[in-house]
């Protein structure tokens, strides 16, 4: 907690001219005649020591109309009080000439600096404090040490022209030409000083605001007479002075239209595919990308998702996508979560987020072939006229069951055998997949589309909980035990699923029976994940143990 100088005076100065009258009454009391007068002034100081000392914590009506109403009233009505008693035939016999003129000298004074004095109060208490505690504005430095100085040199020189006789027209001439020489010896650190000023005039950003400034990105830390500081990335301190602040462009992450456009800022990236795609599909693939982002900033998903076709250029075609980020803080992980979503969605479409130069030969990493992400020709049925995307609708059931952890046991023959007895099943934006609720034996694979997976809660509200899309599945757990749907499944786009019945791996399953072991084992993990267990590993891993003999249980049964 930093000190105020300027208040502390202020504070000890009203309580001296307080505290002085209360000493000088009790004296006239004691001493003098017309004590009834001096007896209320006596309360009235002890009234205003009192309240001084409580203003800070009074209500904002109690002060304001203390400080600026009370309080002038009783400190002028106390140095007049104070000149009166001094004034006296018995005062002037117990001190001496030179103690009363010192006294009458103080008294003068204070008459000019009590507005200052109560100004600076004011400032304290209804200014500085209420933003203190308000972290989110505070003032820097350089503006409050001007104002406090500006509302002490004004009387302090009225006191030298009013009560000592200067002439201020040879103190100011003196003044200048010594400014003068100083401002040339500090010319730099005046200017600086003076790109301070205007840039808290202007207030393009404040403390605690994310701002760029000549590359340096960071958290204004503070104002100061000569310079900016920074808090950057790398929780490294950047001092930039003010001259080059003043003329420099500034970006402020932090000052957003929230009525006109949204809350936080916008990133935009760029992304090239080879010419040959359909640039209509490529933008449905990307949107649908960024309808399932769960954003780095909290949020349930991104207010603003825009995509854009706007070039073709050596790189192949051009797009330009925007998203918004609240927090400045998660720029980069925001961008990190978006591109990894976009990236594995296009993956699954067999599209390269980059085709390189177009006169260059892009030759395969041997390493993608381990990762099997890559798509190959035989992972397509040849191409249908559709409403949906022809890159996810053409990939072949079996591909895109291969990519089921439940089925992942089976032999080739066998996820033929599945892939040629499942069928595809279409759903228009905000149709509902399954309920909440409703019997159910069987498993939906995302094909195309996104899809917003819903809970209801006790007062029957559904919440959001989760966004699948392609290559995503749900019904797991109907389909193989028969269990009731555990959520509301609502297309957020037009959506093609795979559906896998009951009565197609039925067949399958009794003449694999070790498949139960694994199936259940693979179950009982996702189920684990879903209920957000928060135990050990090792308790996990016994919990897993017991929840897929449960299921084995369960699918047997459910499957004979």
């Amino acid at each position: 907690m930093k000190i105020n100088i300027f208040y502390i005076f202020s504070k000890i100065y009203l309580l001296s001219i307080i505290s002085l009258n209360l000493i000088l009454n009790i004296f006239s009391f004691i001493y003098l005649n017309a004590k009834f007068t001096y007896s209320i002034s006596i309360i009235l100081s002890i009234i205003g020591i009192y309240y001084l000392f409580r203003l800070k914590n009074s209500k904002k009506l109690i002060r304001y109309i203390f400080i600026f109403l009370l309080f002038p009233i009783g400190l002028y009505f106390s140095l007049n009080v104070i000149v009166s008693i001094i004034n006296t035939p018995y005062f002037k016999e117990i001190f001496s000439l030179t103690t009363n003129l010192y006294l009458l000298y103080i008294v003068n004074i204070s008459y000019y600096f009590v507005p200052s004095l109560l100004l600076m109060m004011a400032y304290k208490y209804e200014f500085l404090s209420s933003i203190g505690d308000n972290k989110k504005i505070k003032v820097p430095e350089i503006i409050t040490f001007i104002f406090e100085i500006l509302i002490f040199i004004i009387p302090s020189l009225i006191v030298l022209s009013q009560v000592f006789q200067f002439e201020l027209t040879s103190i100011l001439a003196t003044s200048g030409v010594l400014a003068a020489v100083i401002g040339f010896g500090l010319q730099a650190n005046l200017s600086n000083m003076l790109s301070g000023i205007f840039v808290n005039i202007e207030r393009p950003f404040n403390q605690d605001d994310w701002i760029t400034i000549d590359q340096h990105t960071g958290l204004v830390i503070d104002v100061t007479w000569r310079s900016t500081r920074l808090r950057t990335w790398e929780n490294t301190e950047v001092t930039i002075p003010n001259e080059v602040v003043a003329n420099a462009v500034i970006v402020n992450w932090s000052n957003n239209d929230k009525s006109q456009l949204s809350e936080g800022y916008r990133i935009f990236t760029t992304l090239h595919f080879h010419p040959k795609h359909d640039p209509q599909h490529i933008s449905q693939l990307i949107k649908n990308a960024l309808k399932k982002v769960k954003p780095a900033d909290g949020r349930s998903q991104l207010d603003f998702q825009w995509v854009k076709f706007i070039d073709v250029n050596e790189y192949g075609l051009k797009f330009l996508i925007s998203f918004d980020c609240i927090d400045r803080m998660q720029n980069n992980s925001q961008k990190n979560i978006v591109l990894l979503e976009i990236h594995k969605t296009l993956s699954h479409s067999g599209i390269n987020m980059s085709a390189g130069k177009m006169f260059t030969q892009l030759d395969n990493d041997v390493g993608l072939n381990a990762l099997q992400t890559v798509r190959i020709k035989d992972d397509f049925e040849p191409v249908k006229a559709s409403e949906f995307n022809p890159y996810n609708e053409s990939i072949k059931n079996k591909v895109l069951l291969n990519k089921i952890p439940i089925f992942m046991s089976l032999k080739e023959n066998e996820i033929q055998e599945l892939a040629n007895n499942c069928k595809r099943v279409n759903f228009k934006s905000d149709d509902f997949i399954i309920n909440q609720g409703d019997p159910g034996n069987s498993l939906f694979i995302i094909a195309d589309g996104v899809v917003g997976v819903h809970i209801n809660n006790k007062s029957k509200e559904m919440i959001l909980v989760a966004k699948l899309g392609v290559g995503d599945f749900f019904g797991e757990m109907s389909l193989m035990t028969g269990e009731p749907r555990s959520a509301n499944i609502i297309a957020e786009s037009p959506t093609v699923t795979l559906v896998v019945e009951k009565d197609i791996i039925k067949k399958i399953f009794n003449n694999n029976p070790e498949v139960f072991d694994y199936v259940s084992s693979v179950l009982a993990s996702r189920k684990l994940t879903l209920d957000k267990s928060k135990t050990d590993s090792v308790e996990n891993g016994k919990k897993i143990k017991n929840i897929a003999e449960d299921l084995k249980k369960a699918i047997i049964n459910f499957l004979s």
